[in-house]
């Protein structure tokens, strides 16, 4: 259950007990519980599709293979996919589909090597418990420059539909790795920042027979309303004390939401740095600035619990 007093964790149990996988090593850090895919349809459609104000280019992104289509609209998108070394040598390896946030100058896949260190986590961090499987991919999708009022690219997290562009765009990626034989089919994960986290959440409620979990920094409260018996997907959720853009009570409204669903869910409660606090910061504490600066700072001293997060679960 869901504390307000103290520290934000969250560990709520299925309707369904999930399956233990074995780590294949007594001393292994990730224990996977395997649970059956979800049923798509388990989320009500609603929203209309976001009218797009311009186009957004190729984005930079450095040391990495840059994938590209173009979505039932006809618009271009891109993903940067970022993996560890001889990738044909090794197994298929676990996904992180990364959602950026809406920022200007951090709204696309650029800002993950910038903002984050999961960059450098991708040769050697175990998500399986299996030394041969060492690593991850880190497939990084860009949005689109859509009539939100900002000019940066962002991700219709309004449109909660099958034929949402987003997941469409997300879907055809994913599937390019998986016909490689590069990425794990039952270790798919969603992750997000800001904006792009709420896209992680949706995604993962849309895509329940693909997604196995989700994590996202400073979510706001997906539109996307869960109505299958069983829970919706398990998430890590993290977040700031104070947040100048996505408030601390706001997220917590959410956490409560998911927690009466039965849902399993992470939740880091953040000070400025990577330390848990006991509460939401008071706003007469929280200033503008302070709250806005909290928003965009990746939470990268907590990233190894993300992923061990992540790793625990697996889709049969």
């Amino acid at each position: 259950m869901f504390d307000d007093a103290g520290p934000s964790a969250i560990a709520s149990s299925s309707a369904r007990a999930p399956k233990a996988v074995p780590s294949g090593s007594a001393s292994s850090a990730i224990v996977t519980q395997a649970r059956p895919p979800g049923d798509l349809g388990c989320v009500e459609t609603s929203g209309q599709p976001e009218a797009i104000r311009r186009t957004v280019g190729r984005p930079a992104c450095r040391a990495s293979e840059v994938l590209e289509w173009r979505d039932p609209s006809g618009a271009p998108r891109y993903a940067c996919l970022y993996s560890p070394p001889e990738l044909s040598k090794r197994e298929p390896l676990p996904l992180v589909v990364f959602f950026h946030g809406s920022t200007p100058g951090l709204d696309d896949p650029t800002s993950v090597p910038k903002l984050t260190s999961l960059r450098s986590k991708l040769d050697a961090f175990d998500l399986t418990g299996r030394p041969s499987t060492k690593g991850f991919l880190l497939l990084a999708v860009q949005g689109r420059a859509l009539g939100k009022g900002s000019d940066g690219a962002s991700f219709d997290t309004a449109h909660v539909a099958a034929d949402n562009l987003d997941k469409v765009t997300a879907d055809r990626f994913v599937d390019v790795l998986l016909e490689r034989g590069v990425a794990d089919a039952k270790r798919v994960y969603a992750v997000g920042m800001g904006s792009g986290a709420e896209m992680a959440a949706t995604y993962a409620m849309l895509r329940p027979d693909r997604v196995a979990a989700f994590g996202g920094f400073a979510p706001s409260t997906p539109p996307a309303v869960w109505q299958c018996p069983g829970p919706p997907p398990p998430g890590f959720v993290a977040y700031r004390a104070c947040d100048s853009v996505v408030s601390c009570e706001s997220v917590e409204l959410w956490l409560r939401a998911r927690d009466k669903l039965g849902a399993e869910t992470k939740a880091l409660r953040l000070g400025e740095d990577q330390r848990e606090e006991p509460n939401c910061t008071p706003k007469n504490k929280c200033s503008e600035k302070k709250g806005n600066t909290h928003h965009l700072r990746w939470p990268k001293g907590r990233e190894a619990e993300l992923l061990r997060f992540l790793g625990s679960h697996a889709l049969q």
